[in-house]
């Protein structure tokens, strides 16, 4: 494998490990959520990471590479990290507000990678224009909950 398909594969891991990181987070707040619209729009995004999870995992695999699982050190932090941040969010509005952050920070890492990789097979930049464009519909849907008061 070449370096710039290396770099791809580093990268698509990360975006990888934002998705597992932010299907555990969400997870969390499923369960800590009081409202059934932020519950029934927490389960979406579920849906959406996990889509985004099998997606990514195929990419990385057709480099012949293995895809980033939640294990390893970076991950635990991160991790414990999101776990706190869960903690804290013992009501719906902060729910939202760790939520809405979290979902910021994809969409930045979708830019990012886009920003690196100019000259990617199409195909994956359509995977990573999906998961760009999931993340927007996921941080609107919050963002929405939010404005009417849940």
């Amino acid at each position: 494998m070449n370096s710039m398909d290396n770099e791809i594969v580093k990268d698509l891991n990360e975006l990888l490990r934002g998705c597992h990181m932010g299907a555990a987070t969400f997870k969390e707040y499923l369960v800590e959520a009081q409202s059934e619209k932020l519950r029934e729009t927490l389960k979406h995004s579920l849906d959406a990471f996990q889509k985004h999870e099998i997606e990514l995992t195929s990419r990385i695999n057709s480099y012949g590479e293995n895809a980033a699982d939640s294990t390893g050190i970076m991950a635990v932090l991160s991790e414990m990290a999101e776990k706190i941040k869960t903690i804290m969010a013992d009501s719906d509005e902060e729910i939202l507000n760790q939520s809405i952050k979290a979902m910021d920070m994809g969409l930045k890492a979708c830019h990012d990678f886009i920003d690196r990789h100019k000259q990617v097979p199409e195909e994956l930049l359509f995977v990573i224009h999906d998961l760009e464009a999931d993340y927007k519909k996921v941080y609107r849907d919050l963002t929405e909950l939010k404005l009417n008061n849940y």
